[in-house]
């Protein structure tokens, strides 16, 4: 079995595949896999860019494994959800400018992972970006519905969560979900390139011009995350999230009351 991320580095500038499984739905193990290189190269001094990327041809990634969380005791599900924010959370306040290179789908937590770069690159063909949580009975954290506003607006929030929002790549940039368009063939080579760019910038400058821009919203993330994963938890043990992880793992539409 392959690892679940790989890693590239070359001229100051960390690449991180995520290289799950076929559409790269989030297990446990891709979870811890992804935390520790994320935290690991946080604290690399010679990392001044960082490209986040998928090693599947189709799929950015397709949000959380269902059977994750369908029937697992909730021990699993506390160390999943805490995973689930963590990554989150270094990827956002990542010290270095982050690329995501975003070659297909990114659905659910796919996308929750892609608006956590500071530069979307997506395929210009063949991806949907989306946040269907609403459809299986559960909700979007906090922390990602004001990353969505922050990025979208409110009225673009609304429709990602209320009326199934999920738009083509143009009404993708449209919206600001992404930042550049790119033909599939050219999208690596367009991230390397952004990425040496913003690798030259110079290094305690951008450092702290990314801590600025973070600590400049006035959010205690720490705070804002541990009610999110208090919150989401909570809800995993729903009646309709149950039934809407079960409608998945049995491939059927779930029945809500």
């Amino acid at each position: 079995m392959s690892e679940p991320v790989a890693e590239f580095f070359a001229d100051s500038i960390l690449e991180i595949k995520i290289a799950i499984n076929e559409q790269n739905t989030f297990t446990l193990e891709g979870f811890a896999a992804l935390d520790a290189a994320l935290e690991k190269a946080a604290a690399r001094d010679d990392v001044r860019a960082l490209i986040l990327s998928s090693a599947r041809d189709d799929f950015f990634s397709n949000g959380l494994n269902p059977t994750s969380i369908h029937g697992r005791p909730r021990e699993e599900h506390e160390r999943l959800i805490g995973y689930f924010f963590s990554v989150l959370k270094r990827i956002y306040l990542f010290p270095t400018p982050v690329v995501g290179a975003i070659n297909g789908h990114a659905v659910g937590y796919g996308a929750m992972l892609a608006i956590m770069c500071d530069f979307r690159l997506l395929t210009d063909k063949g991806a949907r970006m989306s946040f269907p949580e609403m459809n299986i009975g559960v909700t979007l954290p906090t922390f990602v519905t004001t990353r969505i506003a922050d990025l979208c607006g409110e009225r673009a929030l609304r429709d990602f969560l209320f009326a199934g929002f999920a738009p083509k790549p143009p009404e993708a940039l449209a919206v600001g979900l992404a930042d550049e368009l790119i033909e599939k063939e050219k999208l690596a080579d367009r991230a390397r390139s952004l990425a040496k760019r913003l690798a030259g910038l110079p290094r305690n400058a951008v450092r702290l011009q990314k801590g600025i821009l973070r600590n400049g919203t006035g959010r205690d993330f720490d705070a804002l995350i541990a009610a999110d994963l208090k919150a989401t938890l909570g809800m995993l043990s729903s009646k309709e999230a149950m039934e809407g992880f079960a409608a998945m793992v049995e491939k059927r539409r779930p029945k809500f009351d």
